[in-house]
């Protein structure tokens, strides 16, 4: 027999007086609330010193969202040269992994020149978190001509992999 199907109003309904997805959502949020704070600290000096250039952004995510949208309201637009040597200094921080993966896509740009090209590609050899790693091959597929970047097939390998390549066992 089947079911009666429930319109999406009805299912939230239900689903707000069910005690144990409110308590499941609360500690979600809290979770979510928590790691939104910490990123905030975490990317205060790379912001601060990003806004002394002139460039109004409260987030580095607010540079790789950088173009008009309909709906979604942005707080910069165009592009940010100025920037490049800060996010490249910040590439090699220690940083939380949300604001690392953001450096490396406001870094995903065809106009850094030689210093982004150089920064990234040491970071993809150095890093060994698999999503960041895809991230930095997507990044560098953006920002180093073909001409460079055929003769490292490992950055195609790694990008059509989607993040599930592993890495070879190290040897020192």
């Amino acid at each position: 027999m089947r079911k009666k199907s429930i319109t999406a109003s009805e299912l939230v309904e239900r689903l707000e007086r069910d005690p144990d997805y409110r308590a499941r959502r609360a500690q979600q949020d809290a979770a979510s609330a928590e790691k939104a704070a910490l990123c905030a600290a975490d990317e205060k000096q790379l912001v601060s010193e990003i806004r002394a250039l002139g460039y109004d952004i409260d987030s580095v995510y607010d540079l790789v969202n950088n173009t008009p949208h309909p709906v979604l309201p942005r707080r910069f637009f165009g592009p940010y040269p100025r920037a490049y040597p800060i996010l490249v200094r910040h590439l090699h921080l220690e940083h939380h992994r949300a604001i690392r993966e953001g450096v490396i896509r406001s870094l995903t740009v065809r106009d850094g020149g030689v210093p982004v090209e150089k920064a990234l590609l040491d970071e993809f050899d150095r890093e060994t978190d698999q999503h960041l790693r895809w991230v930095l091959a997507s990044a560098l597929k953006t920002a180093v001509p073909y001409s460079k970047r055929r003769r490292r097939p490992d950055i195609a390998a790694t990008f059509r992999a989607g993040g599930r390549l592993k890495l070879p066992a190290r040897v020192d």
